[in-house]
């Protein structure tokens, strides 16, 4: 198993408490979703097993190292989290080729060819390496977002509702880089979104949480998950 995040739990100041006791599993090469209303815990499920934030209680492991409150500097060249905003996540006064650089100081050199064949897996024209974030499209800025993962050469990506601010062309496009991307590179994915057909459309295991805990969990049959909890069986039912 390539991430284990076993009873999960997070609670904010004045007791508020965001998950309890969550568990989820990423296979190697497997794509999982994520799904769930707005303040279901997604996000923060997402930062916890980034290490961006701390969990009160629980374990996460990758590649069966423990990496629950230690430094994880090495972890971050085998796992990466994508944002839902794109533009935030880049350096307004960085070119796009500077924004790609950085992840790489400490890690190798990139020649421009190199730049230019990512570049075209990503399918962003060359011209873009000399533009600002904000002299893109938003579907642009997140297949830049996308490069500067790829880059390091990832096991594990994270995408924290990548594609909900695009259009649906858009979101398509990006679904199928990340299908292609996982058939290439035998790379896992965790796919956090609410877009049910998205998710569908992506994944072939999904997790559905529910005021911070993971109200079921299913594998796809024949094209559709097997859930099993009422809620979630609503969810996809109003998806049509």
């Amino acid at each position: 198993m390539l991430l284990q995040v076993e009873n999960v739990s997070k609670s904010f100041h004045k007791g508020q408490q965001v998950l309890q006791h969550v568990n989820v599993y990423v296979g190697h090469g497997e794509i999982v979703g994520l799904v769930g209303e707005s303040g279901s815990g997604k996000s923060t499920l997402a930062k916890i097993i980034m290490q961006l934030e701390r969990a009160n209680q629980g374990h996460i492991y990758f590649n069966d190292v423990e990496i629950t409150k230690k430094n994880c500097s090495s972890f971050y060249e085998h796992c990466q989290l994508i944002f839902q905003n794109a533009t935030a996540a880049l350096n307004p006064m960085w070119t796009v080729k500077e924004s790609l650089l950085e992840p790489l100081q400490y890690k190798k050199t990139v020649t421009n060819n190199d730049l230019h064949a990512m570049l075209d897996k990503v399918k962003l024209p060359v011209a873009v390496l000399n533009c600002l974030p904000n002299e893109l499209s938003g579907g642009e800025r997140q297949r830049v977002n996308l490069l500067r993962s790829l880059l390091v050469e990832p096991k594990l990506l994270v995408c924290d509702e990548i594609v909900s601010s695009l259009d649906r062309l858009t979101q398509r496009e990006i679904i199928d880089l990340l299908i292609t991307l996982n058939k290439e590179q035998h790379m896992a994915i965790l796919f956090i979104s609410h877009d049910l057909k998205a998710v569908s459309y992506l994944c072939e295991h999904l997790y559905v949480m529910k005021d911070g805990k993971i109200a079921d969990e299913g594998k796809k049959e024949h094209g559709v998950f097997q859930l099993t909890n009422s809620y979630a069986q609503k969810l996809f039912q109003a998806m049509g």
